[in-house]
């Protein structure tokens, strides 16, 4: 028989009526004593060890791929900045908007020792293995900058242009001078989707869908409205299979996964509009042209501002030009360029001298100058002659000129008379100092008016053979008042250039 006894704070049993106790009462007291100190004591000693041991481990991220621990990272940027990386090299390597199909989670973990942390160039080598198989080094073809279609030769790809353009040259049944695709064509090495390679079969049927037999039947139709066996023959070929309605054309696979940015990249170019390639033919003419000549100006600095001779009259010249035509595919006219120019005939600039001589007041100077070019004779004198079959007293000089040739004042004055008589024809007369007046008859215009004011040297007429004339001159009188004077003792002399 046993009986409960409080011992450590608990129960204790021992044998009932047995002669030896198993523990005494005293020493049951003792012990649970000891053991309600020594609790307290043990439980801190096991807290303590515990908080020891977490305070030596270390907290990090840990990254993962897709689901997959991939390394430990310091913070998320370091994913986040190698991802950025990934697309802006895509993006400018392969030309289009990438969004790279890879989740990061981050989860912290505590380790015991510090762990090696990824870098960024670390990261970037991991997100890049994950998606290269997407992408090949390939030659893409761009239609008006957009992508077509990629291929693994570029050079295959130029010849295949080429090879194009030359059937639908040669299915036009007629030989024309040239045939060009007027789109925007351009091939880059570059990096691709692998999902846009396509065979040079395919890439053919892509650029060059119309049957040889519609292609013939077009230019036919259009070399019937031609005027001559030079005519161009335009044809319009669509670049793409046109998609049926609610389907996308052949260059995008819906069964391929591209992503968000991807779908859109490749999908508008089936879904904003069918490309086009435009195909322009091209004749050559050759055609004789006037070639017109120009006007040099050459400053005079012996004339006078406003003041103008033309030395040497111009003259056209001819030359045979050869153009290139294009025309679009609705039969326009789209350029007209030079290929070649002979020429057949120069032209002749036409030389004028300009007066650059500064103009000085219009006063007379008391001195008198040529009124024309210094003339190589003079046709008839001062005084008596026999003119007409009788003899009179000539009142001036004759100086003669080609008609048209400036007329100058022989020095400052006012002008009293411009005007018509049928003796002197258009004349002008110019009041100067001390009761001086010249005279200028037989001109073919007068350029003043009564009342101006002019300079030593300012042109007043332009010669000719009006009035009483027997050709074109310069009939000029020196006055003093009503009385004519020899007008050679008043001019300078002449100085008649040495022929050689």
């Amino acid at each position: 028989m046993y009986r409960a006894m409080p011992l450590f704070g608990c129960f204790c049993r021992y044998p009932k009526n047995q002669g030896v106790a198993v523990m005494s009462k005293t020493q049951c007291g003792i012990f649970g004593r000891l053991f309600n100190i020594m609790l307290p004591i043990l439980t801190g000693c096991a807290v303590a060890f515990y908080i020891t041991s977490a305070m030596s481990c270390e907290t990090v991220i840990r990254a993962s791929l897709n689901g997959t621990p991939v390394g430990y990272v310091r913070s998320g940027s370091t994913f986040t900045n190698a991802e950025l990386a990934l697309e802006d090299y895509i993006t400018e390597a392969a030309d289009l908007v990438y969004d790279p199909d890879c989740r990061i989670t981050y989860e912290l973990v505590h380790m015991k020792n510090e762990p090696v942390y990824l870098t960024e160039e670390e990261c970037y080598d991991i997100l890049w293995n994950t998606v290269k198989d997407e992408f090949v080094e390939a030659s893409m073809l761009y239609v008006d900058d957009r992508q077509a279609a990629a291929y693994e030769s570029g050079e295959e790809l130029d010849a295949l242009i080429r090879e194009i353009e030359t059937e639908l040259l040669a299915s036009g049944g007629k030989t024309f001078s040239n045939v060009r695709i007027s789109n925007s064509l351009r091939i880059e090495e570059q990096l691709c989707l692998r999902s846009m390679l396509r065979s040079i079969e395919e890439i053919n049927e892509l650029l060059n869908p119309l049957a040889d037999e519609a292609a013939a039947a077009a230019a036919a139709m259009l070399a019937d409205e031609a005027e001559d066996d030079d005519a161009p023959v335009m044809l319009r070929v669509s670049a793409f299979a046109s998609a049926s309605p609610g389907q996308e054309a052949d260059l995008y696979d819906p069964d391929i996964d591209y992503g968000v940015n991807r779908a859109a990249c490749i999908g508008e170019i089936a879904e904003e509009t069918d490309l086009t390639l435009d195909y322009n033919f091209v004749n050559t003419i050759r055609q004789t042209e006037t070639i017109y000549y120009q006007t040099q100006y050459v400053d005079d600095y012996k004339h006078f501002i406003g003041t103008n001779k033309e030395t040497v009259a111009g003259s056209n010249g001819q030359k045979r030009v050869t153009y290139e035509l294009t025309y679009d595919a609705d039969g326009k006219l789209v350029a007209k360029t030079p290929i070649e120019e002979e020429i057949i005939t120069p032209a002749v600039d036409r030389v004028v001298m300009v007066g650059s001589k500064k103009i000085p007041p219009s006063v007379p100077t008391g001195t008198f100058l040529w009124p024309c070019e210094t003339p190589k004779g003079i046709s008839s004198p001062y005084g008596w002659r026999t003119a007409y079959g009788k003899t009179e007293f000539h009142l001036g000089i004759d100086l003669p000129d080609d008609k048209g040739s400036p007329i100058w004042a022989s020095d400052g004055g006012e002008i009293i008379w411009a005007g018509y008589t049928p003796s002197y024809g258009y004349s002008v007369r110019i009041q100067h100092a001390d009761d001086y007046i010249t005279v200028y008859a037989h001109l073919s215009e007068i350029l003043v008016s009564v009342g101006d004011n002019v300079y030593q040297g300012q042109q007043i007429g332009k010669m000719g053979s009006t009035g009483m004339s027997y050709g074109s001159h310069l009939h000029f009188e020196v006055r003093i008042g009503s009385h004519t004077y020899d007008p050679m003792k008043y001019l300078p002399p002449i100085v008649i250039p040495e022929e050689e």
